[in-house]
């Protein structure tokens, strides 16, 4: 009687998948047999439960240690696509970049919280998680229960909070949905059957594994958890993505989906900590288990960011380095949060690390902090963009590193502002214009139309737009004198001829400079 209600808790509580390949159910039945098999007194019964064990032991060993299945560890991230970063990474918006990060976005969501006195100390907010909503990239979080007493008493909590992620002071709290109250109920500080993992489990979903609850709202506001399920490639390890389960926090309607049938408003269904447990061992096992000298083994550098692509998918992205410490990557990692497609950039680069520190060192008695640095396109050039915070967490500058020379900065107030520094010094530094094969260079012939300088950074920076044939360009060219000396002869209505790597941004630096109304040249 006491190894069945041992079995029941630990079924109730422990939650066990009920699958042969799941060593959790295997390791329940052995605990839950321990007092039977204590108070029966008999030796060979004993023996018969050690034995037992032993032989789950030396499965689990045999079918999933990596010494003798480092192949197949190396194998589950799956085929990777040679590839460079015009193909995926983002160009800047200057308007619209997502520069928020995950702290920045709790710490608005809880100002915007404590505007109100009965919801203060009566819930607590979530862990922000961006998505992609309508097409505007947020940063969403639920409201929490504040302990087990307020989940008793309340059941339910009132709402959630959306950030944007590029404006940190555009917080939205929501809490009526189609002019009824909200009332999520399914949480993650929920108790018992309220659990939303728990009640996911108990609604029929005990036979397949499930991690990594996530909350997400629909395209028309409602809130889920998503969850993913996933099954083992390697004995009773090497965990893969097979689905998704949706969790409705109000109504507590539970769906699960294979892959490829899933809602297009689900972001992630590639749990991060199995993306990121494939890209170490894709680095780890390059040879083998044995590889007494490291020879070719990478690292993951960092944790792994969600980062949305210029196809405006979301992608995990993680840098590689050298096994051993070192300040350079070898290069990239963005895989698809949906379908797993990989794609590896082979492109050396500064660590993001590197780049943070090198920001933060241009104004050092300011003592600012860098967010995580984030791989955009500038200029055609791939750029490392972030943030600055002061020690309150506000932020109060913004900083651009290119990602192939750490001495390559631009620091200012203002995005754009840092924008024009940032190109200001690729502009002084020829090998730094030169984007490489990567960037799709393009050659352009016109008239200037304007013509404009500025005196920055010890040097003067020239701004012109031109019109070719009757249609005037609306992207504005720069450069300075260190380009070419022409620029400085430069006026308004001369014929020039002139390169830039493409990008859909609206300001680009030039590569090369030609006016062909200059005489003699």
């Amino acid at each position: 009687m006491l190894s069945l209600l041992l079995l029941c808790g630990l079924y109730y509580f422990k939650t066990p998948t009920i699958a042969y390949d799941f060593v959790g159910i295997y390791v329940v039945l052995l605990v839950a047999a321990l007092p039977a098999v204590a108070l029966s007194g008999r030796i060979g019964v004993m023996a018969a439960y050690a034995a037992l064990a032993l032989i789950l032991g030396a499965v689990v060993f045999l079918t999933s240690a990596p010494i003798l299945h480092a192949g197949a560890y190396y194998k589950m991230l799956g085929q990777e696509t040679q590839a460079n970063f015009h193909d995926a990474l983002p160009p800047i918006d200057i308007d619209q970049a997502p520069l928020v990060s995950q702290d920045m976005a709790l710490q608005a969501m809880q100002k915007r919280l404590s505007e109100i006195a009965s919801l203060g100390s009566q819930v607590r907010v979530g862990t922000p998680v961006k998505q992609l909503v309508k097409d505007k990239l947020v940063w969403v979080a639920f409201l929490e229960h504040s302990g087990f007493f307020k989940w008793f008493s309340d059941g339910a909590t009132p709402g959630y909070l959306i950030v944007s992620a590029h404006d940190p002071a555009d917080v939205h709290l929501i809490m009526t949905l189609n002019g009824k109250p909200l009332k999520l109920r399914y949480l993650q500080s929920a108790y018992f059957n309220d659990d939303v993992e728990r009640h996911a489990y108990l609604s029929g979903q005990s036979t397949v594994g499930l991690t990594d609850f996530e909350p997400e709202i629909d395209d028309n506001g409602v809130p889920y958890y998503v969850g993913t399920v996933y099954e083992h490639r390697v004995g009773f390890s090497g965990s893969e993505s097979t689905g998704i389960v949706t969790v409705n926090a109000v109504s507590g309607e539970v769906v699960r989906y294979k892959l490829g049938d899933e809602p297009k408003w689900v972001d992630r269904i590639q749990a991060e900590e199995f993306i990121l447990e494939q890209m170490q061992d894709r680095g780890e096992y390059i040879h083998g288990y044995i590889n007494l000298n490291n020879d070719g083994r990478l690292r993951v550098e960092g944790e792994l960011d969600l980062v949305y692509g210029s196809d405006q998918r979301p992608y995990w992205v993680g840098g590689m380095t050298s096994k051993g410490k070192n300040n350079g990557l070898s290069g990239f990692y963005f895989v698809d949060s949906r379908t797993k497609a990989v794609r590896w950039f082979k492109v050396p680069s500064v660590s993001q690390d590197t780049a943070a520190h090198a920001v933060e060192n241009v104004n050092p008695e300011k003592h600012y902090k860098a967010t995580n640095p984030l791989p955009f396109l500038v200029g055609g050039a791939p750029t490392y963009v972030m943030a600055l915070r002061d020690s309150q967490g506000v932020s109060r500058a913004f900083g651009m590193v290119d990602m192939r020379n750490n001495q390559i900065i631009g620091v200012a107030d203002t995005l754009s502002a840092t924008l024009r520094s940032y190109q200001s010094r690729r502009s002084t530094n020829r090998v730094a214009a030169d984007v490489g094969t990567e960037a799709r260079e393009v050659a352009l012939k016109g008239t200037v139309m304007r013509i404009a300088s500025e005196f920055r950074n010890n040097q003067t920076m020239y701004y012109i737009t031109l019109a070719t044939g009757e249609k005037t360009l609306g992207i504005i060219f720069t450069g300075s004198s260190d380009l070419s000396e022409e620029l400085v002869l430069t006026k308004a209505g001369d014929k020039v001829e002139l390169s830039y790597s493409d990008s859909n941004t609206r300001v680009v630096g030039m590569s090369k400079f030609h006016n062909t109304d200059i005489p003699g040249l």
